[in-house]
């Protein structure tokens, strides 16, 4: 029992600072929700086929049955463990001191966004991203603070990850897919996250130094930092859902479909 909240925190730290759960349930800004109300009724009428028409992307959940079991035992994860850890952490840090951890983290992230701007032969966004890594790391305190936002030709540039990168290659999403604590992907978005996860420094420290109570602490306010969004996206995805587990699929495949689109 004493190790429990050493648990508690690794089991956060996982769900939160991996690339699926990331974007689990976050809407892409360009859909609205009449595609979610459209889709449910039509899940509401006994549709079961296997590929499904959402927003114009093509979703094939071949194990819905598993699926929707796993959902379930994440949204007893997320009700019971991470809204009330979202709560205390609002309540304990600051906002100025979440946002430096936030900053700090999304810098550090840099080869994953320096590799996949490359790969996708977008050479000018590959320099934009150096240098903008260049004066966070500098000026910015090692990125706790980010002044590249206050230079136009440096801000504002679009996230980009292994998946997709994928996908603008035309690598088709495959399979949708929800595991415990990680949440949705599909086959190729977890791919994507094993090739983030090599291109994360985060996880070259945890490997170099090994033992899991470094990598907790390596890892643990990666994934802390973004518990209250990551809250908040999937509250607005589900909470007047007919079915959430619908909503929350349509969510994700239409925000990898605008991050593709990018």
């Amino acid at each position: 029992m004493k190790n429990m909240p050493l648990f508690v925190v690794a089991l956060l730290a996982l769900a939160v600072s991996g690339c699926a759960v990331r974007r689990a349930a976050e809407p892409a800004e360009s859909t609205g929700k009449s595609a979610v109300v459209a889709r449910q009724a039509d899940s509401s009428a006994g549709e079961t086929d296997d590929w499904d028409d959402v927003a114009d992307v093509q979703v094939h959940d071949p194990i819905e049955p598993v699926n929707r079991g796993v959902f379930w035992f994440n949204h007893q994860l997320y009700t019971f463990i991470a809204k009330p850890f979202s709560t205390a952490y609002e309540a304990v840090f600051p906002e100025l001191v979440r946002r430096s951890i936030r900053n700090a983290y999304e810098n550090i992230r840099f080869p994953v966004r320096f590799v996949n701007h490359t790969l996708q032969g977008r050479l000018d966004q590959t320099a934009k991203e150096t240098g903008r890594f260049l004066v966070n790391t500098t000026a910015g305190v090692g990125g706790v603070m980010k002044p590249a936002d206050k230079i136009p030709a440096l801000a504002d540039i679009p996230k980009v990850d292994t998946g997709q990168t994928f996908g603008k290659w035309g690598v088709p999403h495959g399979p949708y897919l929800v595991f415990p604590v990680l949440g949705p992907t599909s086959s190729r978005d977890l791919v994507g996250t094993a090739g983030d996860t090599v291109l994360n420094p985060v996880a070259w420290l945890g490997l170099l130094f090994g033992g899991a109570a470094w990598t907790t602490a390596v890892s643990a306010p990666s994934g802390a930092h973004g518990v209250p969004d990551q809250m908040d996206r999937y509250d607005m995805a589900t909470k007047d859902a007919l079915d959430p587990y619908i909503s929350a699929r349509t969510g994700y495949m239409q925000n990898r479909e605008a991050a593709v689109g990018r």
